[in-house]
């Protein structure tokens, strides 16, 4: 999951540009953060890009579509969530969290 939102700021961001990664432990999760200074995603795009095979008219022959959507099947098998929050222009930061060791049973 981590290698798939690396590997997709980095394709969608510029020369020049950035790519963080962030994590942030609690006591039930742990959530971690892909951030990038890339084009950011549209608001009408946003809530589609976890769907399978769904893509961006302008980013059709950079993948298949499905990435985002296995990654959120699997962090949701494993008790996690998965959301974007993007500005135009100001790039694409997308979050997960999965349980802390701590807080499985």
């Amino acid at each position: 999951m981590l290698d798939n939102l690396i590997s997709n700021a980095l394709k969608f961001t510029a020369a020049g540009g950035k790519v963080t990664v962030s994590v942030e432990g609690g006591d039930k999760s742990v959530t971690f953060c892909v951030s990038d200074t890339g084009e950011g995603i549209p608001p009408q795009n946003l809530e589609k890009i976890f769907d399978r095979f769904w893509q961006a008219e302008l980013t059709r022959r950079l993948g298949t579509g499905l990435g985002l959507s296995v990654a959120k099947a699997i962090i949701e098998q494993h008790k996690g969530r998965i959301w974007a929050e993007s500005e135009a222009g100001e790039g694409t930061r997308f979050y997960f969290t999965l349980p802390s060791i701590t807080a499985l049973p």
